[in-house]
């Protein structure tokens, strides 16, 4: 029963920005933005206590006029690049991008490889029925 309390009040003390344009936004980026406390989940989801103090963290930004990739860069300074469900592709992060395509590139090039050499391995030369001298 006081969980439920706990749950409630949290959820209550979530109010939607007046500009419903704003809101839509403001909720875009609550489920971009991932929760600090809860492994794996947007604050728009969580009902940890940083999650809620996250989202109206949010909402003033976007209500002050920020712009998306300004709210991004206030958490990923805040709490680190973890905080992004999409971080951005730099630096390192270039390689996260890149890497698992590379390694498709590279294993498909290996299989080329090998059926490429075993055709050639498997092949003999047929004998020429011409050389005889038969003219046939």
């Amino acid at each position: 029963m006081i969980a439920a309390l706990a749950m409630a009040i949290a959820v209550g003390a979530d109010t939607p920005l007046p500009d419903a344009g704003e809101e839509a936004r403001a909720q875009g980026l609550m489920r971009e933005i991932r929760c600090v406390v809860c492994e794996n989940e947007p604050v728009s989801q969580s009902t940890a206590d940083i999650a809620v103090d996250m989202r109206r963290t949010i909402r003033s930004q976007v209500e002050q006029g920020a712009s998306d990739g300004e709210v991004r860069t206030y958490f990923s300074d805040r709490y680190g690049q973890f905080v992004l469900f999409r971080p951005p592709a730099r630096g390192l992060g270039i390689l996260l991008w890149i890497f698992p395509f590379a390694l498709l590139a590279a294993a498909g090039g290996v299989i080329a490889m090998r059926a490429v050499r075993g055709r050639r391995a498997g092949l003999t030369p047929l004998p020429d029925d011409r050389l005889d001298g038969d003219g046939g």
